[in-house]
């Protein structure tokens, strides 16, 4: 049995950086692989945020000559998402959060769902996706789950876990079986923090400029605001199983 590890090299582009608005990761050689991807991660956005994060070529490990593959990904607060949290705070009547769940087609790409409009009132209703706002965050918090989960009214593929205090944690039933789009009416009192948020990048040593001796690649966050936590992976994979050598300082399987 070939096991992943022999195909594919696993390693940290850009370690788990916050607190600075750039940040470059460490630059990987390409020129004993077929393919890398390039896999980022964003938490802690709020509303309104956004952020970049790019793919380069160099000529070397120490980045020279670096130039851009493709384009930067902008990375928007609330897109496509595969866990928040929202935080209530004496949200008022008729204040709106909407969630938009994606799933997969038969090609592998995310399709969008209904978007459907959960609104804060006086007493819940939920076949009219209605929670109820009229005492404590707490209570908002339970009731605002209990609409998002209802079998019939809720939001497909979507699962509320109601923490407690007024905070609610949205994740996918199925975790990596689809995402989530979520917008609130009032940033403050029903605060959205994203938690995980992904964009990928592939790269083919093809791709490189190979006439220019370009054999590096490396990725790059740009425009991070203050708090978001950021951090890639790249995934490098050779043309069959081989001896691939990982970096792990601990290792096992499941046999």
């Amino acid at each position: 049995m070939h096991l992943i590890q022999e195909a594919t090299k696993f390693d940290w582009a850009v370690r788990p950086q916050t607190g600075s608005t750039s940040y470059t990761g460490q630059w990987f050689r390409m020129d004993r692989y077929a393919k890398g991807l390039f896999v980022g991660c964003v938490t802690g956005k709020l509303t309104g945020a956004t952020l970049t994060m790019s793919v380069y070529e160099a000529t070397d490990a120490t980045g020279s000559d670096e130039q851009i593959l493709g384009a930067a990904i902008t990375m928007a607060q609330g897109i496509k998402l595969g866990m928040c949290t929202v935080a209530f705070s004496s949200i008022d009547v008729d204040d709106t959060i909407i969630i938009q769940p994606y799933t997969f087609d038969g090609q592998g790409a995310l399709t969008a769902g209904t978007a459907l409009t959960f609104t804060a009132k006086a007493s819940e209703t939920l076949s009219s996706r209605y929670f109820n706002q009229a005492s404590t965050d707490t209570a908002t918090g339970t009731s605002f789950a209990a609409c998002v989960n209802d079998a019939t009214y809720g939001v497909p593929g979507v699962l509320a876990t109601d923490g407690g205090s007024g905070t609610v944690t949205l994740t996918m039933d199925e975790p990596g079986d689809g995402a989530f789009t979520i917008t609130e009416s009032d940033t403050t009192k029903s605060l959205v923090t994203d938690l995980i948020q992904q964009a990928h990048f592939e790269v083919a040593v093809q791709d490189l400029d190979r006439t220019d001796n370009f054999t590096h690649v490396g990725a790059r966050f740009a425009a991070v605001e203050t708090g978001d936590v950021v951090c890639a992976a790249l995934i490098r994979a050779i043309p069959g199983y081989g001896p691939v050598g990982q970096v792990s300082a601990y290792s096992d399987d499941a046999s």
